[in-house]
């Protein structure tokens, strides 16, 4: 149950982002459909892959081109995401534009 709520959240914003893309005028109304629909299905195999955090990555799509963001445990992680948004019907390209995350942060502590 919680997976398809998840499901049902990923849907709600690559559908807020696609109408923002349109409004400023960057697609059509059938490439906005089309792209959101892409987004919810990449994300979606995301959510399926028990080896992947969904979410820590964010998914952007342009007339099938994804672009994958966000900050993934390891390299491995991130290879898997691809993957998995390479298989999706429709993505025609996915751009890796993530971040790993390291050990160190690079925090100060306060004295």
């Amino acid at each position: 149950m919680r997976s398809s709520m998840k499901i049902v959240a990923v849907a709600a914003v690559a559908l807020l982002v696609t109408g923002c893309n349109m409004i400023k005028g960057k697609e059509t109304a059938g490439q906005a459909v089309d792209d959101a629909t892409l987004a919810t299905r990449a994300k979606t195999a995301l959510v399926k892959d028990d080896t992947v955090s969904a979410s820590d990555f964010n998914i952007d799509v342009y007339k099938g081109n994804v672009t994958l963001t966000g900050v993934a445990k390891n390299a491995d992680e991130v290879k898997r995401a691809i993957d998995d948004i390479k298989r999706v019907p429709g993505v025609v390209s996915v751009k890796n534009a993530t971040r790993v995350a390291t050990a160190d942060r690079g925090e100060r502590k306060s004295e």
